[in-house]
């Protein structure tokens, strides 16, 4: 099975979870003169997973997580694509429904309210979906 991995740092430790954060690096990160051009990116991400042995890890050690492809897949689907179809189709109908391209796109970008607003409420149905597990200490 193909996953993707991400080295982190464990911020926290809670009887049966442990909050770690995750670096995450643009493409950028990796280029040998990101610092002649100061174009790289780097931000945290904070997660918690549940895990059944949160003591034999303690805070500030580093370790590696992993998500299955799959996972990460259904992720970006949910975050990037299906919106851009949402928007794309309503920006569509609007011009079809002959309203004005102002209109249009005003209309297809509010769609995204809404959208996004029923994610966050299904934040426990997408923590369920998406496993994240440590792999190993670094």
């Amino acid at each position: 099975m193909q996953e993707i991995r991400h080295k982190a740092r464990i911020v926290q430790v809670h009887k049966d979870s442990i909050d770690l954060e995750i670096e995450v690096q643009s493409a950028c990160a990796q280029c040998a003169l990101q610092k002649a051009c100061q174009m790289h990116e780097v931000s945290q991400r904070k997660i918690t997973i549940p895990i059944q042995s949160a003591k034999e890890y303690k805070q500030g050690d580093d370790v590696y997580v992993a998500i299955a492809l799959e996972d990460g897949f259904r992720a970006m689907f949910y975050a990037y694509i299906l919106p851009l179809i949402l928007v794309l189709l309503t920006l569509c109908l609007c011009l079809i429904g002959e309203m004005s391209e102002f209109i249009s796109g005003i209309c297809s970008i509010i769609v995204l309210i809404p959208y996004y607003f029923g994610v966050f409420l299904k934040k426990n149905f997408f923590a369920k979906k998406l496993h994240f597990r440590i792999v190993d200490k670094s």
